[in-house]
C-alpha cells in the first residue's frame, strides 16, 4: 500500500477502509493544522508585531523547503509581485490578467489566487463577467504595513518578509492536504500539483522532532536522506534540502540549524535550534490536548 499523502510504501497487511494514510502523516496532520490555525490567528488578529512572533521565525527558517522547488516558485513569485504592487507602487488593486502575465507560469494561477483568498492574503472582486480584480486582504495589509513598507529600501528585509508570506501560502496548501481524506479529494484540490515535497520535509523537520519524548534535537544527513528517499522525493530535491541545511552562516535566511557536527566518513549531524523546537512542542501539545478534550 502507498500512502496518498507522503508516498510511503508499506507491505504490512493492514485492513484499511478507503485510501491508505500512514501513521506518520496522521501525526503530521495535527502539526500542520495546529500551526496553520496559529499562524492565521496571529497574522489576522495578533497585537504583537508580525516580525516578533514565533510563527514568523519558524516559517522564515523553513522557507528553504520551497525555495528551489520549480513547482513551488510560482508562490514566491506571486507574493513578490503582490508586495511590489501594493507595498511599493501603492496600488489599491491589480487586474488578475496582469498579475498572471507577470508570473510567466504554466500553472493554473487563478486556482492559486483563490487559495490565497482562502488564506486571507488577498480578495478577488468581479466587476463584470470578464474582469477579475485582486485587492489586498487582512494578512497582506498587515505584512505590508508592519514588516515590508517601513523597510522597502532594504533588500534583505524584503527577501525575508516575502519568504515568510510565501511559506505561509504553502502552509495553507498543506493545511488543505492535512484535512483531505481520499485520493479523489486530493486530486480535486491540487490536480497533479500536491505540496508533497514540503509536506514530507516539514514532517521530518517539524513533527518527527517533537512526537517523541525527549524531543529529538539532532539528526544525521544519512537519517534525513533515508526518510526522504523512502517517500520517493527526487534525488535533486533531497540534495537541495541537504545543501540548504548546511548553509548555516549568520547571514543565511535559514537559521533552522544551530550547528553542524562531523560524524564518521562524510556523514554530518545537524543540531536544530532549541527555541524552534520549544515552539513546535508547545503548539503540538496544545493541539493534541484540544483534540483529546473534543
Amino acid at each position: 500500500m502507498r500512502c496518498i499523502k507522503c508516498g510511503l510504501v508499506t507491505h504490512k497487511n493492514k485492513k484499511v477502509q478507503g485510501d491508505f494514510i500512514c501513521d506518520e502523516c496522521k501525526q503530521h496532520e495535527k502539526t500542520i493544522i495546529a500551526l496553520y490555525e496559529e499562524a492565521r490567528k496571529i497574522f489576522t488578529e495578533g497585537t504583537e508585531p508580525i516580525e516578533k512572533t514565533e510563527i514568523f521565525e519558524l516559517l522564515k527558517n523553513t522557507y528553504f523547503v520551497i525555495q528551489r522547488n520549480p513547482k513551488l516558485t510560482v508562490y514566491s513569485t506571486l507574493v513578490s509581485e503582490l508586495f511590489e504592487e501594493f507595498g511599493v507602487r501603492g496600488s489599491e488593486a491589480v487586474d488578475f490578467d496582469e498579475l498572471w502575465r507577470r508570473t510567466k507560469s504554466t500553472r493554473n494561477i487563478f486556482k492559486i489566487v483563490q487559495s490565497l483568498e482562502d488564506a486571507e492574503i488577498i480578495k478577488i472582486e468581479y466587476p463584470n463577467k470578464i474582469n477579475r480584480i485582486i485587492k489586498p486582504s487582512t494578512i497582506l495589509n498587515r505584512f505590508i504595513n508592519e514588516a515590508y513598507k517601513p523597510y522597502k529600501t532594504q533588500e534583505q528585509v524584503k527577501i525575508r518578509v516575502t519568504a515568510v508570506l510565501a511559506m505561509y501560502t504553502i502552509l495553507h496548501e498543506m493545511y488543505l492536504l492535512a484535512q483531505a481524506k481520499s485520493q479523489a479529494e486530493i486530486y480535486r484540490l491540487f490536480n497533479t500539483h500536491t505540496p508533497k515535497a514540503p509536506w514530507v520535509a516539514t514532517m521530518y523537520l517539524w513533527t518527527e522532532r517533537i512526537n517523541e519524548k525527549p524531543v529529538k534535537k539532532d539528526f544525521t544527513e544519512d537519517e534525513i536522506r533515508r526518510f526522504f528517499a523512502k517517500r520517493c522525493l527526487s534525488p535533486i530535491t533531497i540534495s537541495n534540502y541537504i545543501s540548504a541545511l548546511k548553509a548555516t552562516s549568520p547571514h543565511s535566511l535559514q537559521q533552522y540549524i544551530e550547528n553542524i557536527d562531523k560524524e564518521r566518513g562524510n556523514n554530518v549531524k545537524f543540531i536544530v535550534r532549541q527555541e524552534l523546537l520549544n515552539y513546535l512542542e508547545r503548539i503540538y501539545d496544545e493541539r493534541v490536548r484540544e483534540l483529546d478534550r473534543a
